[in-house]
């Protein structure tokens, strides 16, 4: 960072106190099937500038998107579920961005309403799942996409900083 940067960035802070927030995705898939290959990517959710006098919720929306594609074998048709870790805080109750010692709540959902928490289907968070028919000769890739809904919630007091968390997506077929 220059010394002109340096100079600039307290007055913003003082102005409005902002953090700007990622949640990073990694993955891990979990596979025993021979006849098909599954593979997951993701999108993270990148909530941008944080705005801690807003009264109303910062949200954002990432992507885990399942593909399949046949590799031996008849027609089969792949079930799946998606788990993600609960990240840095070790709870799925209340999941934490992180810039040092700071931490900023956040949380991600498995529907638009927000209602329920994506997690690994236990301390009251839900699994994601699917299938896909992965048909033999045709050499045909299927996918689904699921949205990760993310929310911090409001009135937040952070420290100025990069807040950010890492979320193991496990998939298992």
């Amino acid at each position: 960072m220059d010394e002109h940067a340096t100079q600039r960035r307290p007055r913003l802070q003082r102005l409005r106190p902002r953090a700007a927030v990622v949640v990073a995705l990694t993955w891990l898939a979990a596979a025993d099937a021979i006849a098909i290959d599954c593979t997951v990517t993701t999108t993270g959710v990148a909530f941008g500038v944080y705005d801690a006098s807003l009264a109303t919720p910062t949200d954002s929306v990432g992507n885990v998107t399942v593909r399949c594609a046949h590799v031996g074998g008849g027609a089969l048709k792949a079930a799946y579920t998606v788990a993600l870790s609960a990240g840095s805080s070790g709870s799925f109750a209340r999941r934490t961005l992180r810039a040092g010692k700071s931490v900023l709540d956040y949380n991600l959902f498995s529907s638009a309403t927000r209602a329920q928490v994506w997690g690994n289907g236990t301390g009251g968070s839900t699994l994601v799942g699917g299938s896909l028919l992965v048909n033999p000769g045709k050499f045909a890739v299927n996918e689904s996409v699921h949205p990760i809904y993310g929310r911090i919630p409001p009135l937040q007091s952070p420290e100025p900083g990069n807040y950010t968390d890492t979320i193991l997506i496990t998939l298992s077929f």
